[in-house]
């Protein structure tokens, strides 16, 4: 009997993730008919059939298939960890990391960290993802990504957490409005607070952050990006609370006054987490430290 060949094993491994033929090509970047043969080859060397191919809109594996992907899973990552080992001899964090950040981090914290991580490592070749928290963790739990940049508290479940720094939280207002040059919770009028839609943690972060309860007479838009929700404070439409980064940035709106909270004000946690056990965990520490010394 031949031996199955790593890509192989890939393919299979992420046919069973994507739950899709043509999801798992674009993944692994090979057409679909590539991969679909791939697969079928590797039924023929096993001689058994892996792929329930029987018209469903989600595609699945046999029983002995799900077994093969999961046993596959401990090769690929035994033999990741022997090309990172190589890799942290030569020189440290010199290959592929592939970072996810939340939408209402990365547009932010990147312009200001790139460049330096770019001098700190010429050799590491960053590849950025932004996706909001839920579907991050879920491809860091498919080893799909290497490390994510998430904001705190939210359930990370095994995976390894590092905390980068805190930040207060602003509420920004149409420019003029009559407010205390410093707020206290009490200040913010609940009816008038836009917010993110469900799934954008910092939606709940703002929301447990200034122990606010949720309210049906609370405007919340529905489908819509940060810099969307800005822009509706910047013409009259309500209030709404920034972070610290966010609050800060030169480009926003003319239209708005950013007003600080008393102390203590409200804050949000920023962290870094990867797998416990990943090949990449000694370049992970290290960019991590560089990265949390650089911020603070």
């Amino acid at each position: 009997m031949g031996r199955p060949t790593l890509r192989q094993l890939n393919y299979l491994i992420t046919l069973e993730n994507e739950k899709s033929f043509s999801k798992a090509a674009a993944y692994c970047n090979v057409t679909q008919s590539t991969l679909s043969a791939g697969i079928k080859d590797l039924e023929n060397i096993l001689g058994q059939q892996l792929v329930n191919r029987a018209g469903r809109s989600s595609v699945t594996l046999t029983a002995f298939g799900v077994d093969v992907a999961e046993r596959a899973q401990k090769v690929i990552q035994d033999v990741d960890h022997i090309v990172a080992s190589a890799q942290q001899m030569q020189a440290p964090l010199s290959g592929i990391l592939r970072l996810g950040v939340i939408p209402t981090i990365a547009p932010y914290i990147l312009p200001k960290i790139l460049p330096y991580l770019q001098k700190t490592f010429p050799d590491l070749h960053l590849q950025i993802y932004e996706d909001i928290s839920e579907r991050l963790t879920d491809q860091l739990e498919k080893r799909q990504m290497d490390a994510a940049i998430l904001a705190f508290p939210y359930d990370v479940g095994g995976f390894e957490a590092r905390d980068l720094f805190k930040e207060d939280f602003y509420l920004a207002v149409p420019k003029g409005q009559s407010l205390p040059k410093t707020l206290s919770l009490k200040d913010i009028k609940s009816d008038e607070l836009l917010l993110l839609e469900d799934g954008h943690c910092l939606r709940d972060h703002a929301l447990s952050a200034c122990k606010l309860k949720p309210s049906t007479k609370r405007k919340t838009f529905s489908a819509t990006s940060l810099p969307t929700l800005i822009q509706m404070v910047g013409y009259g439409y309500g209030v709404t609370l920034l972070p610290e980064m966010v609050a800060k940035n030169s480009t926003m709106p003319k239209g708005i006054d950013i007003i600080p909270f008393k102390s203590p004000a409200p804050t949000r946690q920023i962290g870094m987490i990867w797998q416990n056990n990943s090949p990449q965990k000694r370049d992970l520490e290290t960019f991590f430290d560089t990265l949390h010394a650089y911020v603070n």
